[in-house]
């Protein structure tokens, strides 16, 4: 399960990065602005949400690969207490960790993917046998970078943030060394997997926007990433995701805040 060169999946298991409630000063917490609050609920939104990963991921022949299920475990016991010290922090400032409501279109997919999704991916996914496993470590790498950058950002907007945020921070950039060695070496071994993650690279939307209207993650998205300055680490992504095997060009994160400056 580990790697003599690259990431070791047996010292992350041993060492979980499970930031906690309890580990924050709530009190110090209080009062933070409305706009930083509505990040906020949209962050709690995603971590809760990217735990449904393991639905997808487990129906597929992915769950047959014991270095991937290995990191997995751990990774989500980290999601579960991330999503959970979110949720303290808006309950300090008065609000409560809740989804938006879906769209119509967005009501339509979560059947999808509640009901239909997780059969129908399953047959895919063994039809196309291991190289998913590509796909799927390329757009979880994908969420993984982006997700820590809005984090710095959330930082450098509200320095009371700024310890937690750099925590998160860490812990971001640990998932994303190991989803960024694992699709690398995928992809280039097969070019079915290059394949695969192309497609997967050109469906990826921006974290959190499935379900719900994405008008209101527009402007928040909009708010914290003003700047050209504040969004060239977002456009850097793109250079790095461009880098792997096959996927030269690719430019998601550019057509995803398209997308979002539309709305």
């Amino acid at each position: 399960m580990s790697s003599a060169t690259g990431f070791d999946v047996r010292a992350y298991a041993r060492d979980p990065r499970d930031l906690r409630p309890a580990d924050l000063e709530l009190e110090s917490l209080r009062g933070l602005a409305p706009e930083t609050l509505e990040v906020l609920v949209h962050l709690w939104c995603v971590e809760r949400g990217l735990l449904d990963r393991l639905r997808d991921i487990l129906v597929t022949p992915t769950h047959a690969e014991p270095r991937v299920t290995a990191f997995l475990t751990t990774w989500s016991y980290e999601q579960h207490w991330l999503a959970e010290t979110l949720a303290a922090v808006l309950a300090a400032n008065g609000r409560t960790a809740r989804e938006p409501g879906d769209t119509a279109g967005g009501r339509a997919r979560r059947v999808w993917d509640e009901r239909a999704r997780p059969v129908l991916g399953a047959v895919a996914g063994n039809l196309l046998g291991a190289d998913v496993t590509g796909a799927q470590m390329t757009t979880s790498g994908l969420d993984t970078a982006v997700l820590a950058e809005v984090y710095r950002r959330l930082a450098a907007a509200e320095p009371r943030l700024a310890a937690t945020a750099r925590q998160i921070v860490d812990l971001k950039e640990r998932h994303r060394a190991f989803f960024a060695e694992e699709a690398a070496a995928r992809l280039s071994g097969s070019a079915n997997a290059r394949r695969l993650a192309r497609v997967a690279v050109s469906r990826w939307r921006w974290p959190g926007t499935r379900y719900c209207d994405p008008g209101p993650v527009a402007e928040r998205i909009g708010r914290i990433f003003g700047a050209p300055t504040d969004r060239a680490g977002l456009l850097e992504l793109d250079d790095e995701l461009a880098a792997l095997p096959g996927l030269g060009g690719a430019r998601p994160v550019r057509a995803a805040l398209g997308r979002l400056a539309r709305e």
